[in-house]
């Protein structure tokens, strides 16, 4: 005979085994993911393709070349006017963007990238530029430039 009580706790029971169950496989799925160098390198990516006021949409390094397109998100006209990474200057020639666009810079890099295949991480990447008459204004990324060598 099932008592009063008994439905309801059976009840609780099952639905805490399918809570702690729900919880292992959102951390399984979301929490390996985070680990891999592939991983960094897509986060890397996202970040700095939706960065403001410049993103870079895209970038690749080889030997000691480093190419980085770089888009205007501002309404305003910009000026870069300089672009260092890992406090090294890689880029130091006045370009200037209008809003909405769109170049390909080609920066030298400090040290050499690596053989093809090898993976890259650039930190502290500073973005110099002008506003009108503003300059000396910086946007400073807080995920690395990851990737790989080509």
């Amino acid at each position: 005979m099932i008592k009063k009580g008994q439905v309801s706790t059976e009840y609780l029971v099952i639905l805490a085994v399918v809570l702690v169950v729900a919880l292992v496989v959102v951390f399984l799925v979301g929490g390996f993911s985070g680990l891999g160098a592939s991983s960094l390198e897509t986060q890397s990516k996202n970040y700095w393709a939706g960065a403001s006021p410049f993103a870079i949409k895209t970038f690749k390094a080889s030997g000691t070349d480093m190419q980085l397109e770089l888009t205007n998100n501002e309404l305003e006209r910009l000026t870069v006017t300089a672009i260092t990474i890992d406090g090294a200057s890689v880029f130091s020639t006045s370009t200037i963007f209008d809003s909405g666009e769109s170049q390909v810079l080609n920066a030298t890099l400090a040290a050499t990238c690596g053989t093809v295949g090898d993976p890259f991480q650039y930190e502290n990447v500073r973005i110099t530029y002008a506003k009108g008459d503003i300059t000396g204004m910086t946007q400073m990324g807080v995920k690395p430039l990851v990737g790989k060598c080509s």
